[in-house]
């Protein structure tokens, strides 16, 4: 197999990153987002405490990054 790396980034893919942004987002020098949503679950079985959280029921948290 071959290795899979992402390239090593330059100025100009940086720029070019935070046109993109600005342009579609609307968010002028930034080259990205993150944000979470609280998954409301039903308790596994065996979990313990591991799934609850300090919205006082049990979730995943869902992740997304553009």
């Amino acid at each position: 197999m071959e290795h899979i790396y992402l390239p090593e980034p330059t100025e100009n893919i940086w720029k070019k990153c935070a046109e993109e942004c600005e342009n579609r987002w609307g968010f002028p020098n930034c080259i990205g987002s993150v944000d979470g949503k609280h998954v409301t679950i039903k308790r596994p079985n065996n979990s313990g405490s591991n799934y609850w959280c300090y919205l006082h029921k049990y979730s995943i948290v869902l992740m997304a990054k553009i």
